[in-house]
């Protein structure tokens, strides 16, 4: 005679196989689905990143810092079309994305379509990219806002949101999938310390992409030629000498030869204020930077590290290549 515990226990591995099962040929299915439209990007004959074919007549998108080398020579690899030619179509410098074009054919190229928007957050979602030259392995992650920040790195801010998950270099360029096998991101970078990669990474918005691929050609957005940064993520040793009452942003990285430079502001001057408002958070201030036309004069009222010196400074906003 069956007891009702080892029922129970027949019954819930039955499902507990049946999920498994069923889970493990999804993630199969979904590989084997997408797989023909990713591919991986040479440079100079190199393997740099990944990238995306995002319609039939070859259009690929890839992080523009994976083809931003001194060789000019780009080629796709994938097992689906072997080794081919890439041209390079447009740039958009303010979100890290390339396009660039494969040969013309009478066939039409495997694709991958668009998602209409970013998964919620905590949704399971999934990377193919080429980490430290292992070919094209589905990575996963997880939504961890959708909401866009700007990240500081190859001396520009990028337009992005987080996703949680590994995902190492060689994996630029490649495609963020939901579970349909939908693109709605770009990986274009990870957050990094000395310790290494820790676990968050930057991802480039349907938005952004759906905006190149209909442009077709370069998109430039303005520049001050310096990163910014909140004060509150500052070390013990600045904020011990700043007066409480300053409030402001910043000033890292200076470019010696960008505008902020030629106005005279150094690493570590604060940024009170821009064009009489004053910002506190990244966000706000690169959006309205970015809202603005090249060329266009911006007044910047600017002290020392310790809240001394301060001072009245115009830029002219240039354009960000």
């Amino acid at each position: 005679m069956i007891s009702i515990n080892n029922l129970w226990l027949g019954i819930t591995l039955i499902f507990f196989l049946s999920g498994s099962s069923t889970k493990s040929i999804a993630s199969e299915n979904l590989y084997s689905k997408v797989l023909p439209g990713c591919v991986e990007i040479l440079v100079g004959g190199r393997l740099d990143g990944s990238g995306v074919i995002l319609d039939k007549n070859g259009s690929v998108l890839t992080a523009l810092h994976v083809i931003r080398k001194k060789q000019k020579t780009y080629e796709c690899l994938s097992r689906e079309l072997g080794r081919l030619p890439l041209k390079l179509v447009a740039t958009y410098r303010g979100c890290d994305l390339a396009l660039l074009s494969l040969p013309k054919r009478k066939q039409a190229y495997p694709t991958l379509p668009l998602a209409n928007k970013i998964p919620e957050e905590g949704s399971k979602v999934f990377l193919i990219g080429s980490p430290i030259f292992r070919h094209q392995l589905l990575l996963t992650g997880f939504i961890a806002r959708r909401t866009p920040t700007f990240s500081w790195y190859d001396q520009a801010f990028t337009e992005t949101f987080p996703i949680t998950g590994m995902a190492a270099p060689g994996t630029s360029g490649g495609p963020w999938m939901n579970d349909k096998g939908e693109v709605f991101g770009i990986q274009v970078a990870g957050v990094t310390t000395d310790l290494g990669h820790q676990g968050v990474n930057s991802v480039v918005g349907i938005k952004s992409i759906k905006k190149l691929l209909t442009a077709k050609k370069d998109i430039v957005v303005p520049t001050i030629g310096s990163a910014v940064e909140e004060l509150w993520g500052q070390s013990p040793r600045l904020l011990e000498k700043l007066p409480t009452e300053i409030k402001g942003l910043l000033f890292r990285q200076v470019t010696s030869k960008g505008v902020c430079a030629k106005a005279g502001i150094k690493n570590e001057d604060i940024m009170l204020s821009a064009n009489g408002k004053t910002y506190e958070r990244i966000e706000p201030f690169i959006k309205y930077v970015r809202s603005l036309k090249i060329d266009s004069e911006v007044n910047l009222k600017v002290c020392d590290a310790k809240g001394e010196n301060k001072k009245q400074v115009k830029i002219t906003l240039r354009p960000l290549n």
